[in-house]
């Protein structure tokens, strides 16, 4: 006589999973998450702050701080004659960007152009390593973690709710940093130019390519590391160390030894890509609830 074993109860439903993905449970849990970040002013504080401090206050600070420094008449030279503004930019800057740092408007454009670049990227990349540390160490903290592992879902239902409740946010707010940032730099900018200059085709593919693929890599990274951390504390202190790669590319900018043009953006934003979907397939290939409920 053959024996029937009971279904699992907390199983999940076999008939929606081999119909494919359950987007409305996704979609629940996206919602679910966000509005958590939403309603959470520690995590909500920094996400407003830090865009603003580098899209707005940052650009527009070092613009109109070296228009007075030249209008002065005070900008230090060293004993070669260079001013801070030509060691910062160089003739290695004028060849790749186009950027004659001592023409006029060669200062903002710099700034603008090429310096803020970098930082840009950290905007949709802190939001996304926030949002993500907080997908289930942030779970386990506030003793919710329990009940999502026996929601109707497969695991990779509740992988996908996870990155797009990261994803979504970090390239929404990426975008539209883009945006409000095109508006600063041709404001700032005006009483040089006279025009609308901004946004050039590097800042388009940081904004629209580049600005996806770091928002993924880093969330990818994140959801493998908050999965596997005890606590929402241990996830941020991890995940910070994701943002050296960007500070790193700030510093090698700086110094003009690799500055960014459409060519080499549109590489950046291609390996970016390639390397946030090999990061997302191996935390799809490892993530198991039944890990998750061990470490509760």
């Amino acid at each position: 006589m053959s024996r029937t074993t009971a279904p699992d109860a907390h199983a999940p439903d076999t008939d929606k999973r081999d119909s494919g993905l359950n987007w409305h449970a996704i979609g629940a849990i996206v919602r679910k998450d966000v509005t958590t970040v939403l309603r959470n002013k520690g995590v909500r504080t920094p996400l407003l702050v830090a865009p603003v401090i580098i899209l707005i206050a940052l650009p527009a600070f070092l613009v109109l701080g070296g228009e007075l420094l030249a209008a002065s008449g005070q900008v230090p030279v060293d004993a070669q004659g260079q001013t801070p503004f030509d060691r910062l930019a160089g003739p290695t800057a004028t060849e790749t960007t186009g950027i004659d740092v001592n023409a006029p408007g060669g200062w903002e454009r710099f700034v603008l152009e090429v310096f803020i670049a970098p930082l840009y990227l950290l905007v949709p990349l802190m939001v996304a390593t926030v949002i993500a540390a907080d997908s289930f160490a942030g779970e386990r903290e506030r003793r919710t973690l329990e009940a999502l592992l026996h929601t109707p879902t497969s695991d990779e239902e509740l992988l996908v709710a996870k990155v797009l409740a990261a994803w979504l946010p970090a390239v929404t707010i990426g975008v539209g940093g883009f945006v409000v940032y095109s508006v600063v730099a041709n404001v700032v900018a005006w009483p040089e130019f006279g025009r609308i200059f901004f946004p050039t085709l590097t800042w388009v593919l940081l904004g629209l390519w580049v600005t996806p693929g770091v928002a993924a890599l880093g969330l990818g990274t994140m959801v493998i590391v908050s999965s596997r951390v005890d606590s929402l504390q241990a996830a941020h202190q991890i995940g910070s160390l994701i943002v050296l790669p960007v500070i790193l590319l700030l510093i090698v900018q700086v110094s003009g030894t690799l500055l960014f043009n459409p060519v080499r953006v549109a590489g950046l934003g291609l390996l970016l890509w390639v390397s946030a979907l090999l990061v997302l397939r191996i935390a799809a290939q490892h993530f198991r609830r039944e890990q998750l409920a061990v470490r509760m």
